[in-house]
């Protein structure tokens, strides 16, 4: 039987980045070329090693959440260092950061000042089309969505 209420077996999500199903997903391994958050769209750097957080190039993938937060320190730890190996989700669906209200009939668009998300019909400009993706929730501004992509 199918799992249809995935709230019973996996818990929601409380930071972008984060896997938010139990569907088959795809990843590579990257060297990161700067600090990039966890759940950020990346793109790849000219020597085509290493990521970076997407600044209007080629979208490659989502830097997935690898690490357990310390809520006791509060510490800066939901992003990887320069230099440290990240997991690109390259399809699948993942928990990101919605920069405006979304609604799953959206189209997908990603801000390049931060490699966050955007419905298609936002008036920021300079923003790059999905059209491989899909929102499969609503959410508010700043809040957290989930995103199916499949990047070739």
């Amino acid at each position: 039987m199918a799992i249809t209420s995935y709230g019973k077996y996996m818990d929601e999500a409380t930071s972008k980045g984060k896997l938010a199903n139990y569907q088959d997903y795809s990843a590579d391994t990257k060297a990161a070329a700067e600090v990039i958050p966890f759940g950020v769209m990346t793109e790849l750097t000219g020597d085509g090693k290493t990521v970076k957080v997407f600044e209007g190039g080629k979208p490659y993938g989502i830097a997935m959440a690898q690490e357990v937060h310390d809520w006791v320190t509060q510490a800066d730890d939901q992003k990887y260092k320069t230099k440290s190996p990240v997991s690109v989700a390259r399809k699948g669906v993942l928990w990101v950061e919605a920069l405006e209200d979304v609604s799953m009939t959206d189209g997908v668009v990603v801000d390049p000042t931060t490699g966050n998300f955007r419905p298609a019909d936002t008036t920021t400009t300079g923003v790059v089309a999905l059209p491989s993706a899909a929102f499969k929730t609503n959410a508010k501004a700043g809040g957290l969505v989930q995103l199916e992509i499949n990047l070739p």
